[in-house]
């Protein structure tokens, strides 16, 4: 491992350009910018149509002696540039760390815009759809995925410069895009994934008429290829639907991406999930290779200063594409577990996923209101919901001793240091001779005996819980849900 030394910078003040000013450091909801130790080159050639195009090359100071280096391919956004790219992403650091070498090419032409060399209109006021370029692309019979394209040719050739340059290990290029840079990173997987080991595709996403047929069959692809993709919770852009089918949230645009891969690489089993912090994970491992899917709370359309490392980290360092056109992918300690012992459960659900199982409870989960009387209306105001399990599901969750009393309206529940006894219709919970509140009481439903799980978790527990959309997670340590990882869970435990 290399070292990587980061430079304290200037924040931005005033208006942005990119790249941004000698020493300027950029972090918004969007974008994240660093100080290499040193700029990318810019290079220029003819590789593909006789046409010139432009990128920026960057290696690290240091080259590990005797080995090949890997190399890392990473296009810019619609209307970007191979700067803005190089400065709102850190594989630099990868390169630095693991000896890499990286190259940022530019989409040119008049709207700098991926997928044909030159898209009929241009670029619409920012909003949701891209107007004219996101157009161009959805009237496409297969948004232009064709080795003829001329992106795809430069891209291809780009790659054979690079090897032929510095000698890069066959086995290990990935690439790795932007927005339409995503867009542009799924299309070469479809058309050319046996020259990659892995990609990773971030804000995107690509418009399901690119990816299914009307019958819901995928459209054209290459191979299997181990596939990263990371997304932000806040980013609403919606792009066109599947065919036959009404899109109505951004959840409903990712998922279809993500399942465009899953079924690729034979991803048949569920997922390994993780909350760390903001990062929202799920792992798949697929018969013919891996996928890994990242979201990110509190993040817009862009990619996050880390998005390089957790790529590398959680998937491209463990991949190589075999001279046979196989893969060898592999999962790293973090990646074949995710969280433990966590446990996630959804309004409405009969089951669970506990430790990464789905686990059938005694009864459906259910929320409730809690409420507050508004001494200045007498009106009742909603001050939270909390959601309600069986009791007996805190046996399934902790491992705890679960005894129902009388007549099945109480239960004694015990740990190795405590006995706990609650009642239906009450918030006391008594233990160890203490009376303390819940926030809501226990219930009866259906002859059952249901108790809010929020309250076990954290107070009882000592467990951390993230809520978004219906769906609770808590682990053994801090995270934030988010808004997609609320949506898989749904998915998993309808």
């Amino acid at each position: 491992m290399g070292k990587i030394n980061l430079t304290p910078g200037t924040p931005f003040e005033g208006k942005m350009t990119f790249p941004p000013p000698a020493g300027v450091i950029l972090n918004n909801t969007n974008s994240n910018t660093t100080i290499p130790p040193h700029q990318p080159v810019l290079c220029k050639g003819v590789l593909a149509d006789g046409k010139e195009d432009s990128w920026l090359e960057y290696v690290p100071e240091e080259l590990p002696a005797g080995k090949k280096p890997p190399l890392i391919i990473s296009c810019h956004g619609g209307g970007a540039s191979a700067d803005l790219q190089f400065n709102e992403n850190s594989w630099w650091c990868v390169c630095e760390a693991e000896g890499a070498i990286a190259v940022f090419p530019n989409a040119g032409g008049k709207t700098r815009a991926w997928l044909s060399e030159d898209p009929p209109e241009a670029p619409a006021q920012p909003g949701p759809r891209a107007g004219g370029l996101m157009d161009a692309f959805a009237g496409s019979a297969d948004g232009r995925a064709s080795e003829e394209n001329h992106h795809i040719k430069f891209l291809k050739a780009l790659i054979e410069e690079m090897k032929k340059k510095y000698d890069i290990d066959e086995g290990r290029v990935y690439m790795q895009g932007m927005s339409m840079g995503d867009i542009m990173t799924m299309m070469f997987s479809r058309v050319c994934g046996h020259l990659l080991a892995a990609a990773d595709c971030t804000a995107g996403p690509s418009p399901e008429t690119a990816l299914f047929n009307e019958d819901g069959s995928l459209k054209g692809y290459d191979c299997p290829v181990p596939m990263y993709q990371s997304r932000g919770e806040l980013d609403n852009i919606v792009v066109a639907k599947r065919p036959g089918q009404e899109v109505t949230t951004r959840q409903d645009v990712n998922a279809g991406n993500r399942e465009f891969w899953l079924r690729v690489n034979e991803c048949d089993d569920l997922p390994r999930l993780a909350i760390r912090g903001v990062n929202n994970f799920a792992f798949y491992t697929g018969k013919k290779a891996n996928l890994v899917y990242r979201d990110v709370k509190h993040r817009g359309h862009g990619q996050t200063l880390d998005d390089s490392f957790w790529a590398w980290e959680t998937l491209f360092k463990y991949c190589r594409r075999n001279p046979d056109g196989s893969v060898t992918c592999y999962d790293s300690d973090f990646t074949s577990t995710g969280d433990k012992t966590a446990v996630a459960i959804c309004d409405g659900a009969q089951y669970a996923y506990v430790r990464n199982r789905k686990v059938k409870l005694e009864a459906p989960v259910f929320s409730e209101a809690l409420t507050n009387m508004d001494f200045a209306t007498r009106e009742q105001v909603e001050v939270k919901r909390d959601l309600y399990v069986p009791v007996s599901a805190l046996s399934q969750f902790f491992g705890a001793e679960v005894g129902l009393i009388k007549d099945g309206k109480g239960a004694i529940i015990r740990t190795k240091e405590e006995e706990f006894e609650v009642v239906s219709e009450s918030v006391a919970c008594l233990h160890g001779g203490f009376l303390e509140a819940m926030f809501m009481p226990a219930r009866i439903r259906d002859g059952v005996l249901f108790v809010p799980l929020r309250w076990f978790a954290e107070v009882i527990f000592r467990r951390f819980v993230t809520e978004c959309d219906g769906a609770l997670y808590f682990s053994g340590h801090y995270g934030e849900m988010s808004k997609d990882m609320a949506y898989l869970i749904k998915q998993i435990l309808a």
